[in-house]
C-alpha cells in the first residue's frame, strides 16, 4: 500500500479509536473530579492524529522542523508508516490504561480510597489555606515577592530569546528561573487564602474576582518561559479549585477565557513563525507530535535505538540538580531527548528547541513496545491520580494533585520525561510546603465531612468516623 494512503487509513482508525474513547469516558458512570480522562483522549488527538491529518494531507504548510512526505513513493524513507502505526497502538494502548478496572487491581481498604458517588463540594473540603489565611498568605506574599524578583531577573539578564520566550539562562542565573517559576504557585496559593470557604451568592462575585486576578497574574507570570501550553498548565489547579465556587458566573467565565487563550495562541504563534492564513499551521505547529514520531522512527532505523538513554538522564535530572544548588558540579552523562533532537535536525546539543514528544521518546528508546507500554502506564497512572483527587477531602491534597494531573495533560504527551520530573518536584516546592505544613499543622477534628456512611461488614455496624484525607 502507499505509505500515504496507510498513514490516513491509520490515523482515521487512531480518530475512531479517540472518540470511542471518550464517548466511554463520559458514560461510565463514575466521578471524575478534574476530567483528567477526557483531556488526556483530547490532548491525544489534537498532538498526534489532527496534526497527523493536517501534515500528511498537506492541510499545513509550516510543518515544523520534520517532513515526514519524502522519498519514492512518498512518504517511504521518512519513517511515515512506523509513526502512524504508532499513533493507533499508543490511542489503544491510552485508552486501556485510563480506564482499566482498576479496583480490581488496587481494591480500597478503607472509607478514604472509595470513589464518592458524586462530585464534592467545597463545603466538604477542608481548606488549610482559609484555615490559616494570615500565616498562609503570609508565606504566599514572601514566596509572590521571590518570584517576582527572579522573574525580573532573568528578564532582565538573559538575551537568548525567541519570539519573547526565554530559551536558556546561564549557570548564575539559573536559581533566579526557579525563583521565577514557583511564582504561579505563590500566587495560587495566595489565592485560595482569600477564597470564600463556602459558597453563597454573595461570595460568588469575590470569588470571581480572585479568580480572574490570579489568572491575570498567572499569564503574566507563565510568559518568559512559553506562554501557550504554559499558561494553560499553571491556570488548570487554580481552575480546577476555584470554578466550583462561582456558581453562575462560572460557565460565562469559561467561555470568555477561552476565546481569550485562543486568541492569544494565535497571537503569539503568528508573532513566532510569522503571519499566516493557514489555520492548520497553528496546529501542526504547537501540537504536530505525529511528524517527531516519523522523526524518531528514522532516527532509529540510521542510527540505532537509545536503549533507555533518555529516561536515565530524567531520572538523575533532578538529583544533579539539587547538587548543583549545593555547590557540586557534577554533569549528567546521558543526554536528554532535546539534546537527541536538537542534534539530529538543527545541528547542536545546546538547541534544545524542538521537544519531539512522548511517542518519539518510547519509539527512541524502546520501539513499538515502548510506546504500548508507556501509553497504557501514562494512562494508568492518569486515572491514579484523577480517582485521588475525586475522593480527597483536603483541598491542599487537591491542588497538589491537580497541578500534578495538568503537569499529565500539557507535558505527558507533548513534552519529555526529564521535563515531567522537574515539573513535578523542584518546580512546585510552593504546593509541597504547604502539603507538608497542612499534615503538620492542620487539626485532626477538622479534615473535611465523610462523604457517606461506609458499606456495613458483617455483624459490624457502618463506619461513622469520618475518614482522613
Amino acid at each position: 500500500m502507499n505509505p500515504v494512503a496507510g498513514a490516513v487509513l491509520l490515523l482515521s482508525a487512531s480518530a475512531v479509536v479517540g472518540i470511542l474513547a471518550l464517548i466511554h469516558i463520559r458514560t461510565r458512570q463514575r466521578v471524575d473530579g478534574l476530567n483528567l480522562r477526557l483531556f488526556m483522549v483530547l490532548n491525544f488527538l489534537l498532538a498526534n492524529v489532527v496534526s497527523g491529518f493536517a501534515h500528511v494531507l498537506g492541510w499545513s504548510k509550516d510543518r515544523g522542523f520534520y517532513e515526514v512526505l519524502s522519498g519514492e513513493p512518498v512518504g517511504s524513507t521518512s519513517g511515515l508508516t512506523t509513526a502512524a502505526w504508532a499513533t493507533l497502538l499508543a490511542s489503544c494502548a491510552l485508552w486501556a490504561g485510563l480506564v482499566v478496572p482498576r479496583p480490581r487491581l488496587f481494591p480500597a481498604r478503607a472509607g478514604s480510597r472509595e470513589l464518592p458517588r458524586r462530585p464534592l463540594v467545597p463545603e466538604n473540603l477542608y481548606s488549610f489555606a482559609s484555615a490559616h489565611r494570615v500565616g498562609v498568605g503570609g508565606v504566599a506574599l514572601v514566596f509572590a515577592a521571590a518570584g517576582a524578583m527572579g522573574l525580573l531577573k532573568v528578564m532582565g539578564a538573559t538575551t537568548d530569546q525567541t519570539g519573547g520566550r526565554i530559551i536558556s539562562v546561564d549557570g548564575g542565573n539559573a536559581r533566579y528561573a526557579f525563583l521565577a517559576g514557583w511564582l504561579p504557585w505563590a500566587v495560587t496559593i495566595l489565592v485560595l487564602a482569600l477564597a470564600a470557604r463556602r459558597r453563597a451568592t454573595g461570595q460568588a462575585v469575590w470569588n470571581t474576582l480572585l479568580l480572574v486576578g490570579g489568572l491575570g497574574a498567572l499569564a503574566v507570570s507563565a510568559t518568559w518561559n512559553g506562554g501557550r501550553a504554559e499558561i494553560a498548565y499553571v491556570a488548570f489547579p487554580l481552575l480546577a479549585l476555584m470554578l466550583p465556587r462561582i456558581n453562575i458566573l462560572r460557565w460565562p467565565l469559561i467561555v470568555t477565557g477561552a476565546v481569550a487563550m485562543v486568541v492569544f495562541v494565535v497571537a503569539t504563534t503568528s508573532q513566532r513563525v510569522g503571519a499566516t492564513t493557514d489555520p492548520w499551521s497553528f496546529i501542526d505547529w504547537q501540537w504536530g507530535r505525529f511528524s517527531m514520531s516519523a522523526w524518531a522512527a528514522n532516527h532509529t532505523a540510521l542510527h540505532g535505538s537509545l536503549h533507555g538513554e533518555t529516561v536515565w538522564s530524567a531520572l538523575i535530572n533532578v538529583p544533579l540538580a539539587l547538587l548543583h544548588f549545593a555547590g557540586v558540579q557534577a554533569e549528567n552523562p546521558f543526554r536528554s531527548m532535546v539534546q537527541v533532537s536538537g542534534y539530529d535536525l538543527l545541528g547542536g546539543e545546546d538547541q534544545i528547541y524542538v521537544v519531539p514528544g512522548f511517542s518519539s521518546e518510547m519509539l527512541l528508546n524502546f520501539g513499538m513496545v515502548g510506546v504500548v507500554a508507556g501509553y497504557f502506564l501514562l494512562g494508568l497512572f492518569s486515572a491514579v491520580i484523577s480517582d485521588a483527587y475525586t475522593r480527597s477531602r483536603s483541598e491542599t491534597n487537591r491542588v497538589l494533585l491537580a497541578t500534578v494531573g495538568s503537569t499529565l495533560v500539557f507535558q505527558g504527551i507533548v513534552g519529555q520525561l526529564e521535563s515531567f520530573e522537574v515539573f513535578v518536584t523542584l518546580s512546585i516546592l510552593p504546593l509541597w510546603g504547604l502539603w507538608i505544613a497542612e499534615r503538620l499543622f492542620a487539626r485532626p477534628y477538622d479534615l473535611g465531612q465523610p462523604l457517606e456512611d461506609l458499606p456495613a461488614v458483617a455483624g459490624e455496624e457502618k463506619a461513622r468516623a469520618p475518614a482522613r484525607c
